[in-house]
């Protein structure tokens, strides 16, 4: 009995180790995979356009290009028109599409969330117009250690933009995807 004490609060260093975005979603979002080298994504064939600026008032990223889509870029099926990817240091974090959809109902933005169900290695949360694609630990995480596994857990957001007929699809880690979707609300 008392190992079994002295194991109940231990800390299960795993359980703070998210998925490798390779294993969370192995293609990737457009060929782009989270953690990549920046300057290597930017030369993507599927940007064009490429217009960067800095970000200094962020402190989740340092820098945002948004691109127009080659004419045969697809996310999960579905054809994109524009998007934008964001880095941190020297690395991606943060991947983000726009999908144009003919309304709330089109079957197209279903197929898209069931596309990324049978590819992503996680579960999914669907609240409202949003579909969260994330794999935490079975655990409750102090503030601490969910700040920490923040910045390194690949998640998978699918968004309903009914008024703008768009269905954006942010891959990122989770700190940059809560940073953008709330710079985007303001």
């Amino acid at each position: 009995m008392s190992g079994a004490a002295l194991s109940y609060g231990a800390q299960r260093v795993d359980d703070l180790v998210p998925q490798t975005p390779a294993a969370f979603l192995p293609e990737g979002m457009l060929g782009i995979q989270l953690g990549g080298s920046w300057a290597e994504s930017k030369q993507n064939p599927s940007l064009h356009e490429l217009a960067c600026q800095p970000t200094p008032d962020v402190t989740d990223f340092d820098e945002v290009c948004f691109f127009r889509a080659a004419t045969a870029s697809r996310v999960a099926g579905a054809e994109i028109h524009d998007g934008f990817i964001v880095r941190k240091g020297d690395h991606v974090v943060l991947v983000g599409t726009g999908i144009t959809i003919k309304n709330a109902d089109d079957p197209l933005a279903e197929s898209v969330v069931q596309s990324f169900q049978s590819k992503i290695n996680s579960s999914f949360q669907h609240t409202g117009d949003n579909v969260l694609f994330v794999k935490l630990p079975a655990r409750h995480l102090t503030a601490e250690e969910l700040l920490g596994y923040s910045k390194k857990a690949p998640v998978l957001l699918v968004q309903l933009e009914a008024k703008s007929h768009e269905l954006a699809v942010l891959y990122g880690y989770l700190a940059p995807v809560n940073a953008f979707g709330s710079l985007a609300a303001d």
